[in-house]
């Protein structure tokens, strides 16, 4: 490698194409080509970005030019996608989740460890400053004991947007709101309280739109400190509301709505610590379109430097995986999916 990491992307949807945008505000970063299995749609990312395209797969791995895989397909298809850039000798970068089922992770990380290539995935929302800034306040326990933590995710997607692929909501490339929209909420429940709790119960129907999987998640956690809290999230509240995250403790309380820490109360902190501010914006609250987080170009600019650097990206595989065995574990605790109980 050289002093830029070249980029191949498979999958050019929503996501991918805007991956490709990203892409261009990256110092660290080349796009080299893209792939997707509708040519005409890998044609169209392609030549807007001025880069090869192909409409087949293998034929963007079989290419010389290309260190990394960003792989940008439905989530279901993560892993098989990232083992098969593994095989191919090519570092790679999933978006979120890393996949739908943990076991499916695993296999994709012992694929990247037997070819010695480097697995990061895309969770953009831990990179804003002032959630950078509150990881590190909680870590050195300027909240004290932490008694209550929650997530909600209350979001607005249309049957349309259902009926816009014949994957999307379906338990074995998507699964349902928790999957989708509420990943990064879970994601951002785990990594802020340093704590991956337990599935006491869940609750997780499909009251509403016609999909296989879950519109509406609730679960009841405990956490290994004794700590109780909530999860929430759903695709049917209309118009759609900001994210939250809620962390209170001994000594004070955080709240995150969206990318914004809206509020920061802790004895004795020094003024500063952390920075308050109003929410940002909504994000793709009730507009599917919406790239959620603004912080894409950081994650991907990390991930490089990683490679650069010989090191592990800071959203590695191991950090990835935990936001997906807390929805495994809702999943199984409502008995939904994989884990439905038989007639």
């Amino acid at each position: 490698m050289g002093e830029r990491i070249r980029f191949g992307i498979v999958g050019t949807g929503g996501i991918g194409t805007f991956h490709a945008a990203i892409m261009q505000q990256v110092a660290q970063v080349e796009l080299v080509a893209v792939a997707d299995i509708v040519p005409e749609r890998a044609k169209a990312v392609g030549e807007r970005f001025g880069v090869a395209w192909h409409g087949s797969y293998d034929d963007l791995l079989a290419r010389g030019d290309i260190d990394a895989i960003t792989v940008c397909t439905p989530s279901g298809l993560h892993a098989e996608h990232g083992i098969l850039a593994a095989r191919a000798g090519k570092h790679v970068l999933s978006e979120k989740p890393m996949d739908v089922y943990v076991e499916k992770i695993d296999a994709l990380v012992a694929a990247c460890s037997a070819a010695g290539v480097t697995l990061g995935g895309i969770f953009q929302n831990r990179f804003p400053k002032a959630l950078q800034e509150l990881k590190r306040a909680i870590a050195d326990g300027w909240l004290g004991d932490i008694s209550y933590v929650s997530g909600s995710c209350l979001w607005f997607r249309t049957q349309a947007y259902y009926d816009s692929g014949d994957w999307r909501g379906t338990w074995a490339l998507d699964g349902g709101t928790l999957c989708n929209q509420g990943i990064h909420t879970i994601d951002r429940l785990v990594w802020l309280s340093g704590m991956q709790p337990t599935v006491k119960a869940a609750y997780c129907p499909t009251l509403a739109r016609d999909m296989e999987a879950e519109d509406l998640g609730v679960a009841l956690l405990t956490f290994p400190n004794g700590a109780g809290g909530t999860l929430q999230g759903t695709t049917l509240a209309n118009p759609g509301l900001a994210t939250n995250v809620t962390i209170c403790g001994s000594k004070g309380t955080a709240v995150v709505e969206d990318n914004a820490v809206t509020t920061f109360v802790a004895e004795g902190a020094p003024d500063g610590l952390v920075t308050v501010e109003r929410p940002d914006s909504t994000g793709g609250a009730s507009d599917p379109a919406a790239a959620w987080g603004g912080a894409h170009a950081a994650n991907i600019e990390e991930f490089a430097n990683a490679l650069l650097e010989g090191r592990q990206p800071w959203v590695n595989a191991g950090e990835a995986r935990k936001a997906v065995q807390l929805l495994n574990d809702i999943y199984q605790a409502a008995g939904v999916g994989p884990w439905a109980v038989k007639a």
